[in-house]
């Protein structure tokens, strides 16, 4: 399917005076300027990685009966019980927030659920184990938004519950002692895209700047690791207070890595620098890969280990937890892609329906994301087991998927989500009418939209423009990711000096191109093996401008994300 090319409109030329410190550079005062950095400052915070506002945990709401509770418990050692959630932000939620309070020696148990057995959010049947255990306190991380019933019995057991979650709120909220979540229409904190750990990372900030835990010889910000992984991997914003912690975190983890990061970042032969890429595809997929199949409370255990061995053989175990989640996935979406084929007419559907009694609960949200790239259109896919179906969704950019389950709400158990992702619980007998009504829905608002994915384009180059200089200038804008995407670049009527397939099955495309006088440019299209016999002499593209060490030398790379021959 070939992409849409939308290129930004170009910076205003009485505006560049205001970026006047790269009057120089045209193309860096666009980068900035796509960005909304219009003037020196702003774009000197954004290098330097300047919070702009006010971070103060306590302009969260709740935070200050949340603090003065925790250290109630402490001062009476009482136990405190963690609820937390099963993939990479859960976990890191619930260990951040278990280290922070166990610094000052308090007795912590913590519980993540088994995903395929239990599902997402807070279960009654843990709670009466909790009062059984002799918990006062519950602190949820990542859940417990929507816990209502929950909640309320929690209090009738004499356990007092803070929820910190980050989900989407309705208009009511739990009855807990405190509720800490930044979508609340009450919060006065300024940013409201902080991940479940960051607002675990939030929690233990302000009760450390209240009374400094005994057993602590590092800084609170040694944990902001943990809070990379748990934000990258959530795929939260990666601006303002977020991006300042991914790369605070990415520095941690450069200069002297957790036993089982390190042992993960082995398993995964990972090399060079990690980034927010690294995490993304190899650290984050591994240590989901447990909670999606497995006992997620071993991703908590490589997490928290000071042994060694215990890393290597965890990070293993993750390892090969990941790997079958990859043989797994890839037979499902062969088999969704089945389901789908039978319904499927060009022009006519809108919407993609997948399930199946054998599909497996941890994974639907991956096929759904497989079907939706595959396609272009949203994708449904569900678990059917004792007369429910159970699934996820995952949707464009033109679609808003949440909504569109709003609106089926009267036949749906329960549901959740944002605008690309949501989950659902349905009763099989409400299956049919629910697709009829959602492909209605994604019709009416796809009738007349032109289904193509998109590059958003930064920049149009030219051979000249594409400078070592330039291309170093890229770190800028790291860590890149939602929200924050790495810049890409337009180059029309690129001579093409050589070109070949290369990797398996010759999926990949290696180029170069003439960009001077006795000067070329290497150039690599991951996954764009097919646009071979397509390109002649010349192509436009559109790439991403990155750094190449090879031998001890460094040279600019173009990492070609698209191209076809120039007309």
């Amino acid at each position: 399917m070939d992409n849409k090319w939308i290129l930004a409109d170009p910076m205003p030329e009485d505006c560049r005076n205001k970026l006047d410190r790269w009057q120089s550079e045209p193309v860096l005062q666009q980068l900035f300027w796509n960005r909304k950095l219009i003037s020196e400052e702003e774009a000197m915070r954004f290098v330097r990685y300047q919070i702009s506002h006010d971070a103060d945990p306590y302009k969260l709401a709740d935070m200050t009966g949340a603090v003065e509770r925790i250290l109630a418990a402490l001062d009476a050692g009482q136990l405190i019980a963690i609820y937390g959630d099963y993939d990479v932000d859960g976990v890191t939620a619930t260990l951040v927030l278990k280290q922070g309070l166990e610094a000052y020696g308090a007795k912590v148990v913590y519980y993540i659920p088994d995903r395929h057995l239990e599902g997402y959010g807070i279960h009654s049947t843990v709670l009466q184990r909790f009062a059984n255990q002799g918990v006062d306190l519950v602190i949820s991380v990542d859940c417990g938004i929507s816990a209502f019933a929950e909640v309320q019995q929690s209090n009738e057991l004499g356990m007092d519950f803070i929820v910190t979650d980050h989900h989407q709120i309705s208009s009511e909220l739990p009855e807990a002692l405190a509720i800490i979540n930044p979508n609340r229409p009450d919060c006065a904190y300024p940013e409201n895209i902080l991940s479940a750990v960051g607002i675990s990372y939030k929690l233990v900030q302000a009760l450390w700047s209240v009374r400094m835990p005994q057993n602590s010889h590092k800084p609170i910000s040694d944990f902001l690791d943990l809070v990379a992984l748990g934000t990258v991997a959530d795929l939260a914003p990666l601006i303002g207070e977020n991006r300042y912690m991914v790369q605070a975190g990415l520095e941690i983890i450069n200069r002297n890595p957790r036993l089982g990061i390190k042992a993960l970042l082995g398993v995964s032969r990972s090399k060079g620098s990690v980034s927010a890429q690294t995490i993304a595809f190899q650290l984050g997929p591994r240590i989901n890969a447990v909670g999606r199949i497995g006992d997620a409370s071993r991703a908590l255990r490589l997490l928290a280990t000071d042994n060694e061995q215990e890393a290597v053989i965890i990070a293993q175990e993750l390892d090969k937890y990941n790997r079958e989640r990859q043989r797994m996935t890839r037979d499902m979406t062969s088999a969704a892609l089945e389901l789908c084929e039978k319904t499927y007419s060009t022009g006519e559907t809108h919407i993609l329906f997948a399930e199946h009694e054998d599909f497996h609960n941890g994974l639907v949200g991956l096929v759904a994301a497989r079907l939706c790239q595959e396609y272009y259109l949203p994708a449904v896919v569900g678990q059917r087991k004792e007369g429910y179906i159970t699934g996820s969704a995952r949707s464009i950019s033109e679609f808003h998927i949440s909504d569109a389950f709003k609106d089926c709400s009267q036949l749906l158990e329960k549901y959740g989500g944002h605008a690309a992702a949501a989950g659902f619980t349905i009763k099989e007998e409400n299956w049919t009418k629910f697709i009829e009504h959602l492909e209605g829905i994604a019709s009416y608002n796809l009738k007349d939209v032109d289904l193509r994915p998109v590059l958003h384009i930064d920049a149009e180059v030219q051979a000249s423009d594409i400078t070592q200089r330039l291309a170093s200038q890229q770190s800028f804008f790291e860590p890149t990711g939602m929200a924050n995407p790495q810049p890409l670049f337009m180059w029309r009527g690129a001579d093409i000096l050589s070109k070949r397939n290369v990797g398996r099955d010759e999926k990949h495309l290696k180029l170069k191109f003439v960009s001077g006088p006795d000067r070329s440019l290497d150039a690599i299209g991951f996954g764009l093996g097919d646009k071979y016999a397509d390109l002649n002499d010349k192509a436009d593209l559109v790439f991403a401008l990155e750094i190449n060490e090879w031998n001890g030398h460094t040279n600019e790379q173009l990492n070609v994300k698209d191209i076809r021959s120039s007309e």
